[in-house]
């Protein structure tokens, strides 16, 4: 079995009757049968069906940059929330999973989906190398099986790590932090397409991590 590479798409989701969207397929390689997703965009589910061809040395998958694979939500879900809550030190993450599942008129998105994905973007930051192990962080982690809630202190550096990557990823778009904390009306965030200063910016993160992971070399 080839081992299995991941290839970001740039493609942009849009509006469709039949709530059904296509990565275009690409022209070389063994087409395979590729794979399906779901994802809610508003109150719609959609289908996003990913292309998946083989070569002599791997396998690939086109995945759209606005899609994590096996994730309910776009991206710009996940990072609204993570900004909002990051650049607001006085929020909590339910108001923040609320004021996000408004915006983006989701039937529901939870504190407890927030706070996963504030642990998975640390991780990953610590991951790419861009945060230092601390010494005294196994004594702020709760131990196996432990029923706790994380310090202050683990709290806030988790929200300055997260917001600090994040910002400097858009390649310092202040957007970024504008459009979760002071919402424009004009900007619908219900349905796609998606457009906006903010959404470009997630773009930005999106592919700049992909460049930094080795994504994107398509054998197209």
């Amino acid at each position: 079995m080839f081992p299995l590479q991941i290839i970001t798409d740039k493609s942009r989701i849009e509006t469709s009757s039949d709530k059904v969207f296509r990565i275009p397929p690409p022209q070389q390689g063994r087409s395979l049968n590729g794979r399906t997703y779901r994802l809610m965009l508003g109150r719609s589910e959609y289908e996003i069906f990913c292309p998946e061809i083989e070569d002599d040395e791997a396998r690939y998958l086109f995945v759209p940059e606005f899609m994590i694979p096996g994730r309910p939500y776009p991206i710009y879900v996940y990072l609204y929330a993570a900004v909002l809550y990051s650049s607001n030190p006085k929020m909590g993450q339910r108001e923040a999973a609320e004021k996000t599942r408004k915006r983006f008129d989701l039937q529901k998105f939870s504190h407890t989906t927030l706070g996963r994905a504030m642990k998975k973007m640390e991780a990953l930051i610590k991951t790419d190398g861009n945060e230092p192990n601390r010494d005294n962080e196994s004594n702020e982690s709760p131990q196996a099986g432990a029923r706790c809630f994380p310090s202050v202190e683990l709290t806030a550096k988790r929200r300055d790590s997260v917001l600090s990557y994040l910002i400097e990823a858009s390649g310092g778009d202040s957007q970024l932090v504008q459009e979760p904390s002071r919402p424009q009306p004009s900007l619908n965030y219900k349905h796609p397409p998606y457009t906006g200063a903010f959404v470009e910016a997630c773009h930005r993160i999106v592919g700049r991590r992909a460049r930094r992971r080795g994504y994107g070399k398509s054998p197209r």
